[in-house]
């Protein structure tokens, strides 16, 4: 008689992997969108992790006290934090400038309300955190933006919370000092409803994007103006006319992405090229900008952000008609781990210095090499699994535009059941 063979029975790793395979659909960014295109948040994978390296990297740098002049003079090539910092921008231009230039963009009360109830919970509580553990533990070491003013912990704290530290004090925040760049970000959601009206205005798709990059480029020369002739510490040197063109840029972006339909191109090797240089070319201009002290006069400094806005250019139309390099940006893991970019940027570096720190008692860096490849295979995974389980915790719950109504009904509720149990008590 024949064997009756019963249902296959799913094997323990089976079962695990395909839990795996599932967890970045479940963790998923909540968007209002229907659009949802995951090559953005590769690309915002690509930012989050040119910070982790450099972040990761300079702890290893510190820990290693003796590099040769060879070794001195290598570290001047890794690529600068603030790299991932102007794709973040772009991004963020593009972002912002996608409702407002449909048919139906949204009103300033929607716009203003729906950046401070999905922003501001995260950023406040990483800050009063980060707050709390100097305020009571011991001050860090190795930490010169710590040290760049004498301001009390709590003026700091306060500076931080209105994103404002870096127009008061002239420097990054001292509770943590990536969160520059948030600052210059708020004051570009201030007042980007009023230049997407302006730019709205102007008719005609084509003569609008020309227009637009004539404004890129005119922002570009001025923000590197005042970046070359004004003191880092100043007022204007700190606003948002630094870094502007990124923003704008990114609007310009998203206008052409609208008309062309980018995204739904065939797709073309041409554009994976373009990736390979737009990578190469930004991590170098990084380098430029920030490590090596060439001197450079004020037009080839231009240049190199010109250069610079092009290769995020070449990054982005790789996102939208690469071949390999869209399918890349549009894995699921890099998707899920770019869409918590802000829940990673706001605790990586407590986490990178706090681990870098731990290392330092038990690991001797023999070479600058292996201080860059232990930091990065030891540290950023801690900063990222940091960063996922904040996103979890706090910054995905608040994606949902009606948390603050559940919150609200949930309070409402524990009194009301607990009004319930008193009453049943007395009785």
């Amino acid at each position: 008689m024949a064997d009756v063979k019963g249902p296959p029975v799913a094997r323990p790793e089976n079962c695990f992997l395909a839990r795996l395979r599932g967890l970045p659909h479940r963790w998923s960014r909540v968007t209002t969108s229907t659009t949802y295109v995951p090559q953005i948040d590769g690309l915002r994978f690509l930012a989050i992790m040119a910070v982790l390296i450099y972040h990761a990297a300079s702890r290893g740098e510190r820990l290693y006290r003796t590099p040769s002049s060879l070794e001195t003079a290598i570290v001047q090539y890794l690529p600068h934090g603030s790299l991932g910092v102007s794709l973040f921008f772009f991004i963020s231009g593009y972002i912002i400038a996608y409702p407002f230039l449909s048919s139906r963009p949204p009103t300033l009360t929607h716009f203003f309300l729906r950046r401070l109830t999905r922003l501001e919970p995260p950023y406040i509580l990483a800050m009063l955190g980060c707050f709390a553990v100097l305020a009571v533990g011991p001050a860090p070491t190795d930490a010169p933006n710590f040290y760049f003013t004498q301001a009390p912990l709590w003026q700091s704290l306060l500076a931080s919370l209105t994103y404002s530290h870096s127009l008061v004090f002239g420097e990054h925040p001292r509770l943590n000092p990536p969160t520059w760049s948030l600052e210059r970000e708020v004051q570009f959601y201030v007042l980007a409803p009023f230049v997407l009206y302006l730019y709205g205005r102007i008719r005609g798709r084509a003569l609008r994007i020309a227009v637009g990059l004539v404004v890129v480029a005119i922002l570009l020369v001025l923000g590197e103006v005042v970046m070359d002739r004004l003191e880092r510490t100043g007022f204007i040197r700190n606003t948002l006319l630094t870094e502007s063109y990124g923003f704008m840029l990114g609007i310009v972006a998203c206008d052409y992405s609208s008309w062309k339909n980018v995204f739904a191109l065939p797709r073309r090797a041409l554009f994976d090229v373009g990736f390979v240089v737009g990578l190469v070319g930004i991590l170098f201009t990084g380098a430029v900008q920030f490590n090596l002290d060439l001197q450079l006069p004020l037009v080839l400094l231009i240049f190199n952000d010109f250069f610079r806005a092009s290769c995020i250019l070449l990054l982005f139309m790789a996102a939208a008609r690469g071949t390999w390099s869209k399918a890349f940006l549009g894995l699921p893991w890099i998707a899920l781990i770019g869409g918590a970019c802000y829940s990673i940027y706001l605790v990586h570096l407590p986490v990178i210095h706090a681990s870098a720190q731990v290392m330092g008692r038990f690991v001797e860096f023999h070479s600058i090499a292996q201080a860059w490849l232990v930091s990065w295979a030891l540290i950023i995974p801690l900063a990222i699994g940091a960063g996922m389980v904040f996103y979890l915790l706090v910054e995905r719950p608040c994606m949902n535009p009606a948390w603050p109504t559940a919150l609200w009904n949930a309070v409402r509720g524990g009194f009301a059941r607990l009004k319930l149990r008193r009453s049943a008590a007395e009785v």
